[in-house]
């Protein structure tokens, strides 16, 4: 289970990158944003990155956590690359929803585990 919120982080912090870029941001969220949302907008993509990579390492370890986190990050940036040029604020949207479920996993995972 842990696996699945590892690839919704990374597709979370893809998308969260994406839209902080001047190209995509009137495609993705309708309007243009200020520097400072900008740069929100790209830490929190490269927190969800980095989330991804600890949850990765927390599930099976340093050597297999890094290949796990790298896989992710493929099938995440494929899946948005993909979707991007057919339904850009579908896939802002759905990396918001990636998010949420993503912490809802992990604290699913984190009841289970103390129970």
């Amino acid at each position: 289970m842990i696996q699945i919120a590892v690839l919704l982080l990374a597709y979370a912090g893809f998308v969260a990158l994406c839209a902080s870029m001047t190209k995509h941001q009137v495609e993705t969220l309708g309007r243009t944003l200020m520097l400072r949302e900008q740069r929100l907008l790209r830490a929190a993509g490269w927190a969800g990155l980095a989330a991804a990579y600890g949850c990765a390492v927390v599930a099976v370890g340093w050597r297999f956590g890094s290949v796990l986190w790298v896989a992710a990050i493929m099938v995440a940036g494929l899946a948005l690359t993909l979707n991007m040029p057919y339904r850009p604020r579908g896939a802002a949207r759905a990396g918001g929803v990636a998010a949420l479920t993503a912490v809802g996993l992990l604290l699913l995972v984190k009841v289970l585990v103390l129970a």
